[in-house]
């Protein structure tokens, strides 16, 4: 990360804490910087699980490998569930996710 997301980071952070904030301090291309952030720490943590259960369903199923990839491509986003809810998608509670969530929140306001 680098030393200006770092700090927008950290001032989103300590904004939420103190609710402070001004809309006009912030712009488009931060939010989208942070959301960028948010994006890559998810998959980060994602990516180990998904490799898993992709190795997991191919041992299941040795004689179609590539439904495997196909149906485990999207794990760990939100989707709906059997009885119509909605899943949230995963580690979207990550320090990284939260600030762009609160920034994308400040900027619509």
């Amino acid at each position: 990360m680098n030393m200006k997301a770092s700090l927008m980071t950290l001032w989103l952070l300590g904004c939420s804490a103190t609710q402070v904030c001004i809309a006009e301090e912030i712009t488009e291309d931060q939010v989208q910087a942070l959301e960028q952030q948010c994006e890559a720490a998810r998959e980060a943590k994602l990516k180990p699980l998904r490799e898993a259960e992709i190795a997991r369903c191919k041992a299941q199923k040795p004689d179609d490998p590539e439904y495997c990839q196909r149906f485990y491509r999207n794990f760990g986003e939100a989707m709906r569930t059997a009885t119509g809810a909605m899943k949230p998608r995963m580690f979207q509670d990550l320090p990284e996710c939260v600030a762009a969530f609160k920034a994308r929140q400040e900027l619509v306001k």
